[in-house]
């Protein structure tokens, strides 16, 4: 069924799925990936994908702290670009930007649908009753 509540939940779970693309599993073969910045890169990025992973359960759950723990998914996910942009550059990635930008746009939109007082009642409204 095509409800807001499965739309938005199924988008919640891909874009911390996008987080996977930061790992060094996604790095163009022939750059070093070791270090200290990839490590965190990868850590943060997979607790990222976690975090989203549940709070999409959550969502589905109707728990009433599904939309905290996507607002820390994506506050961690703004964290976790910065490592990510220093390792992949001196990597010699040609475009971390463009990693950079897409999920730092896609982290705001999940922080302003949910801290907006009217786009967070809106969200949740249609969250809660399952529309």
């Amino acid at each position: 069924m095509f409800t807001i509540r499965n739309l938005g939940g199924v988008a919640l779970f891909l874009f911390g799925t996008t987080y996977l693309w930061l790992t060094p599993m996604f790095v163009k073969p022939g750059p070093s990936t070791r270090g200290v910045l990839w490590s965190i890169t990868q850590v943060g990025s997979l607790l990222t994908l976690l975090g989203f992973t549940v709070a999409t359960w959550g969502l589905f759950r109707r728990a009433s702290w599904w939309d905290e723990a996507a607002i820390g998914s994506a506050i961690l996910g703004l964290v976790v670009l910065v490592p990510y942009w220093i390792a992949a550059h001196n990597s010699g990635e040609t475009t971390p930007w463009w990693n950079v930008l897409v999920h730092a746009v896609g982290a705001a939109g999940v922080l302003i649908l949910l801290t907006v007082p009217a786009l967070a009642n809106w969200v949740n409204g249609h969250v809660m009753a399952g529309k």
